[in-house]
């Protein structure tokens, strides 16, 4: 294809390899997307590109511009309809992949393929407010190759030139922008907070923990297996058995539903320690909620994110949790808790509607007047999970209006959240003040990196009741009917037709890959997703670079990339310059620049066989000189290469030879 002129650039075509290539290009940008975009917006993109394409190959002919526009107008109109907007990241995104799709329909000259290929850059980066795994990055980096290769073909304009090579062209750029990419990464000042956070479309659709519980809300969660997060411990990692995550508290109690009571600060530590703290750092996932956790039961809080420890021991952060946060905590694994708890509230940890569930509650009251040891109580009602015939399953049946009342006397098959929500009204029907704790137990090791993987499917929910000589006392009636939840993990107490099986049940060589990925992905949220102010800081420190504030940093990156890019222009140089030329050349311009001195010169327009005859017209007859002419034909263009022995030869006697004085 011929150039234009740069004034009508416009005007050129496109050609059937640019259209191709961007084609493939933008398809495979939004193959991740597919997964979120309404089902309509993913087969018109299809049609758009299949439609175009086939025009190109003359299979179909080109849509008219008159169509087009209702067409452009009915797809806005049907992105507003399945959001009712087209702000926000999922609204935004379907506007944007429906508009590209149409400039794919109209798409003529060179410049909407420019359009188009722009267009796939700002799409590609869209992937982030999706997800930050080094998954998603290591493929947006293949995308990127693969849209360079496409701008590449773009402006190449050769359809001979082979993919492959196009590709390697763009990774070579890709190759050389890293080293600038990683400057800026490090020295650029990062600002308090997190670039990247959950968006309001991602906040409901994260599974975690609820602020209410009712039967059937964490069994439905204990089937997702997501990370809900990571723990280093700085000794020995506890036994599972010991492993309770506190979450959010729940003591308002409606006869159906738990839920939390309005959060205030703790002003003092009303705990009595039985045993020595331990120390650990938890790197918790965005779940879009105020509530963070600790290990049963947390003493210190964090600095960042900026969190209190509420009154009933639960930390909170003050803003939502809607970004990867990382952060040291220490617990108290034996204790005391609660011993001075306030009247009001223990007056509210014993209240229950007696129009719900009175079978429960008349055989709470019953025990209360048969036993006077408020402890027995408590041991009562564990020994009846034990003795009596209750099942634990993930798939329980459907309970009614009164949900205690069927499970404990009907149906007898539940989870944690039907056994703690009856067995915290049981002891509340006995005078006993309780609450219900919902969080996590347990965790898996990951043997790899010597750290702790909690899961969705770890969540659990436990009671504590309020002793007046022990204070708070967590009661788990789940490990009375299944021990093996308790002390081995979900996995061990469900069949194998329920069980969702963690890295380490599997074959040993897969569970050791499993845990390498988990591993690498552990560094990556460490090293990379939380790289904030602080330890950009910290990592300057530990450089003994000198850099304490902002502007240093900022005078750093500055040098560095100069620096850098002097580096690139002296190795584009190095690699630029002449190759040098062989020793026979050499010795050959030396010997015409003797004949240019001594009144010979050499015309430009000469072979040295012309030169030659001309100098023998001029009366100059050397043997010498005739042979080393001759023979430089011969040594220079000859088909066969001459003996390594021949051409030093001819250098030595090149070298040598001196025009004769006149």
């Amino acid at each position: 294809m011929s150039n234009l002129p740069m004034g009508r650039i416009a005007e050129e075509p496109a050609s059937r390899s640019s259209l191709f290539a961007v084609s493939f290009a933008f398809l495979f940008t939004l193959a991740p997307h597919m997964l979120h975009l309404p089902l309509w917006v993913s087969l018109f993109s299809l049609f758009a590109v299949g439609w175009r394409v086939a025009q190109e190959l003359g299979r179909v002919p080109a849509l008219p511009r008159w169509l087009l526009v209702p067409m452009v107008l009915f797809g806005g109109i049907g992105v507003f309809a399945q959001y009712w907007t087209i702000t926000g990241r999922d609204p935004g995104l379907a506007l944007l992949t429906v508009m590209a799709s149409f400039k794919f329909l109209e798409s003529r000259s060179h410049r909407d393929i420019l359009i188009l290929i722009f267009l796939c850059y700002f799409l590609l980066a869209t992937h982030f407010l999706f997800g930050q795994s080094i998954g998603i990055a290591v493929y947006m980096l293949v995308a990127l190759a693969v849209i360079t290769s496409a701008l590449i073909a773009i402006h190449q304009r050769d359809d001979r030139l082979p993919w492959s090579n196009r590709l390697k062209i763009s990774a070579r750029m890709i190759a050389l922008a890293l080293p600038i990419m990683g400057l800026l990464f490090l020295l650029v000042p990062r600002i308090p907070g997190p670039l990247w956070g959950l968006t309001q479309e991602q906040r409901g659709g994260v599974t975690g923990l609820g602020e209410t519980m009712r039967p059937g809300d964490i069994s439905s969660l204990i089937q997702s297996n997501e990370v809900a997060f990571r723990v280093d411990f700085d000794g020995p990692i506890p036994p599972q058995s010991k492993l309770y995550w506190r979450g959010p508290v729940m003591v308002r109690f409606d006869g159906r539903e738990w839920k939390q009571a309005r959060h205030f600060a703790l002003r003092e530590l009303d705990i009595e320690a039985l045993g020595e703290p331990v120390s650990y750092t938890m790197t918790l996932e965005p779940h879009g909620k105020n509530w963070l956790l600790g290990l049963d039961i947390p003493i210190s809080v964090p600095e960042e994110p900026e969190s209190y420890l509420s009154s009933e021991y639960q930390l909170t952060a003050e803003h939502a949790v809607n970004d990867l946060v990382r952060f040291p905590v220490r617990s108290l694994l034996d204790y005391r808790l609660g011993r001075n708890e306030s009247f009001d509230y223990l007056l509210l940890a014993s209240q229950f509607p007696n129009r719900y569930n009175p079978r429960t509650i008349a055989l709470g009251q019953r025990w209360a007047r048969e036993i006077d040891d408020p402890w027995q109580i408590v041991q009562k009602g564990l020994q009846m999970f034990r003795q009596q015939a209750f099942v634990y399953t993930l798939n329980p049946p459907l309970l009614g209006e009164n949900s205690s009342d069927e499970f404990l006397f009907e149906t007898r098959e539940g989870f944690c959240e039907n056994y703690a929500g009856s067995y915290a009204l049981l002891m509340r029907a006995a005078g006993i003040p309780a609450r219900i704790v919902t969080g996590y137990q347990g965790g898996e090791v990951n043997e790899v990196g010597n750290y702790l993987i909690v899961r969705q499917s770890d969540a659990h929910a436990w009671v504590e009741v309020w002793l007046e000589d022990r204070g708070w006392v967590r009661i788990d009636p789940t490990a009375a009917v299944s021990p093996d939840r308790i002390e081995g993990g979900l996995d061990q107490a469900l069949d194998d037709s329920q069980a969702l099986f963690r890295f380490g049940r599997r074959n040993p060589v897969l569970s050791q890959l499993l845990f390498r990925w988990d591993s690498l992905q552990y560094g990556w949220n460490k090293w990379i997703l939380q790289y904030n102010q602080e330890r950009q800081m910290s990592l300057m420190r530990r450089l003994g670079l000198g850099i304490r504030s902002w502007g240093d940093l900022v005078l750093t990156l500055v040098i560095a990339l100069s620096v850098l890019v002097g580096l690139y222009i002296a190795i584009a140089l190095w690699r630029g310059r002449p190759a040098p030329r062989p020793p026979e050349e050499r010795a050959l311009q030396t010997l015409l620049r003797r004949l240019e001195r001594s009144g010979h010169p050499r015309h430009p327009s000469e072979d040295l066989r012309a030169y030659l005859q001309r100098l023998r017209k001029e009366g100059i007859e050397d043997a010498e000189l005739k042979y080393l002419l001759e023979t430089w034909q011969r040594l220079r263009y000859g088909r066969d290469d001459p003996e390594h022995r021949l051409r030093q030869q001819w250098i030595q006697r090149a070298r040598r030879w001196r025009p004769r004085r006149s």
